[in-house]
């Protein structure tokens, strides 16, 4: 069953004509990039405690927290001052590394969602160019070129939605995840700011 299915699907990729390469590459480059970005987001926020809990157990043997909860309180400990200013910046600046690395490759991953119908469409465009061609060489009494060339327009212009809609979805998944997770860190920061912090 799964060889006949390859099968199928290579039969398909033929049809398609040249334009199922680039799109077989923008498919690979955008899913390589979406389980990159889930990695990413369940690796930072894995373990994320309390930041009243956090606080208390500072230091202590056995503390735990997310990584990001770890490397924001890290950098503040490391540069706090007495000036209250000072460390809102600082605490500002660590807000943005973080927004940063959440923010890394999603514009990627929408643009090649975006480009995969389009390169659908040129497909289309390609194949009717084909069609239209047979048509003015033999007319319409060649039926199998005038279906090759109706073929490799629909095959592209479907592959191309395919890979686009669960693109998408998965960049408003990502974007959703993101910004519930900087809300969080926002809240620690804002937190972290009102609590005096003894440096050892």
């Amino acid at each position: 069953m799964i060889y006949d299915l390859y099968l199928a699907t290579l039969e398909q990729f033929k049809l398609g004509g040249m334009c199922m390469y680039p799109l077989i590459m923008t498919c690979f480059a955008m899913w390589v990039l979406i389980f990159k970005k889930l990695m990413d987001i369940h690796y930072l926020s894995k373990g994320t405690r309390p930041t009243d809990e956090i606080l208390r157990s500072r230091g202590k043997p056995g503390f735990s927290a997310a990584l990001w909860q770890r490397q924001i309180l890290d950098g503040y400990c490391a540069d706090v001052t007495d000036n209250g200013k000072l460390n809102e910046n600082i605490l500002l600046s660590l807000n943005i590394r973080q927004k940063s690395y959440l923010e890394k490759y999603t514009g990627t991953i929408a643009l090649l969602a975006a480009i995969a119908p389009l390169l659908g469409l040129l497909g289309t465009v390609t194949g009717m160019i084909k069609t239209f061609d047979v048509i003015a060489t033999y007319g319409t009494g060649n039926a199998r070129a005038l279906a090759a060339g109706i073929s490799e327009a629909l095959i592209t212009t479907e592959t191309g939605l395919v890979l686009a809609v669960p693109g998408l979805f998965f960049v408003s998944f990502i974007e959703r995840h993101a910004d519930e997770l900087l809300t969080r860190i926002q809240r620690f920061c804002i937190i972290l700011h009102s609590t005096p912090i003894n440096v050892k």
